[in-house]
């Protein structure tokens, strides 16, 4: 082995070290580059183009010395789109030009060959990286001088490729294996959820049930079975007794009110009618209706009613959560205020209900059956709820906060459209909320 020989296998040797350790795919580049410029070949741009473990068709790319346009895409670029693509494919064992400005073999139709004029390349080198047989990349060097490269330069170009041809493909598969690993975690982690909140929401559905049946069995059903047993006296009887018909009309209009606020209770009518501003105000009202306080209440909107105009079971869980929250505050806050506000910001769309009533007791936010039902609400459209304390000393309010790109996504549901029955083992959180509506 003569010097010269010698020298080069040191300048790749070289390359090995500054690469070895290395984990990330740009800090290798950025390693390989500073020891070849000074030592193999003179460049003024050094790129790598490495093939989509997940689709051999597409390639990304990184670069170091001019930043272009083919390293901003993180989505991958068609390989036959490339102006080194008969590299890419296999077709050309290297690839040389003098001046790829002028070479037709970096322009045609569709080409990606906008930064070869933008970044002023005109002598270029390309040789694949390959493992196994199988081009994983192309290793590229350009210069803006004319007929800057010969063959010399093409060969040792192509002993870098091979030097650092496994770096690239083992970086690259742990990457997509870590990746594929985050993918798997987090859907078993959303499974998880999913069959944890359609277990919650089976059990709020089976108690909602048994609480209407107990209403209909302990209230209507029994006044109804008094108003028969008065009718069927009244028809054994030569002539109706007008008090008796007055006492029994109104224990029918007693059970006709009864059976008119279970329904309200179980499905919202005014949200249908006109829209979630409204059917918060009509329930602030109820709420506060009979109380031996005065309340005061207000609802603004200050979103232009987007959600009027989102899914119909995105308006229906914000419609119960507040519904919650406006009944939590009633029942033990004591408050003589309650304010539920709509506001949209960058990311998200915020509903608050506010009141002015005692601070509640530490631990709130961890127990209660209204507590646990608004979370597990919140959970199933995606969004998320903060209780907090008021901070100026008094009261508390509820935050439902809920991505923008939930709230302006698809399209309307139709209301009266029947949702087909699914398993709960493979239930997502769009089919749980659609359960939720038929029988909440």
């Amino acid at each position: 082995m003569d010097s010269q020989e010698e020298t080069e296998l040191a300048h790749y040797l070289a390359i090995s070290r500054a690469v070895a350790g290395e984990m990330d795919l740009q800090n290798v580049l950025n390693g390989i580059a500073g020891a070849v410029k000074s030592k193999l070949l003179d460049y003024h741009h050094l790129d790598v183009a490495v093939v989509l473990p997940g689709d051999k068709s597409k390639h990304f790319a990184l670069e170091t010395g001019i930043e272009t346009v083919w390293n901003r895409d993180g989505e991958g670029r068609p390989n036959d789109l490339a102006p080194v693509r008969q590299v890419l494919n296999g077709e050309l064992g290297s690839l040389m030009t003098g001046d790829a400005w002028a070479d037709p073999r970096f322009h045609f139709d569709g080409a990606d060959d906008a930064p070869i004029f933008e970044a002023n390349l005109r002598s270029r080198i390309h040789v694949p990286l390959t493992v196994h047989g199988e081009v994983i990349g192309v290793l590229s060097f350009s210069s803006p001088q004319r007929n800057a490269y010969g063959e010399e330069d093409v060969r040792k170009a192509q002993n870098v490729a091979d030097l650092i041809a496994p770096y690239f493909y083992a970086l690259n598969m742990s990457d997509q294996a870590q990746s594929s690993a985050r993918a798997a975690g987090a859907a078993r982690g959303r499974e998880h959820s999913l069959r944890h909140g359609a277990q919650r929401l089976t059990e709020a559905m089976e108690a909602e049930r048994r609480r209407l049946g107990m209403e209909l069995h302990d209230q209507t059903l029994a006044d109804l079975s008094a108003v028969f047993r008065r009718v069927s006296r009244l028809a054994g009887q030569p002539g109706p007794d007008s008090a008796e018909l007055q006492d029994i009309a109104k224990a029918i209009s007693r059970c006709t009110t009864d059976l008119r606020s279970i329904i309200e209770n179980t499905k919202p009518g005014i949200l249908d009618l006109f829209g979630l501003s409204q059917a918060i105000e009509a329930q602030l009202e109820r709420a506060t209706q009979g109380l031996d306080r005065r309340v005061r209440t207000s609802v603004i909107d200050d979103t232009d009613n987007l959600l009027d105009r989102s899914q119909y079971r995105l308006q229906l869980a914000v419609f119960r959560i507040v519904q919650e929250a406006v009944t939590n505050a009633v029942k033990h806050s004591e408050c003589s205020e309650i304010d539920v506000r709509l506001a949209v910001g960058e990311h998200c769309l915020d509903v608050t209900v506010a009141n002015d009533g005692r601070v509640p007791a530490e631990g709130w936010r961890r127990s209660g059956r209204g507590v646990d039902n608004i979370r597990i609400r919140a959970a199933l459209i995606g969004a998320s709820v903060a209780f907090e304390r008021d901070p100026m000393g008094s009261g508390s309010r509820t935050v439902l906060s809920i991505p923008c790109e939930i709230v302006r996504a698809g399209t309307e549901t139709p209301k009266a459209a029947a949702a087909p029955a699914a398993d709960v083992g493979t239930l997502d959180a769009a089919a749980l909320a659609t359960a939720a509506e038929r029988v909440l």
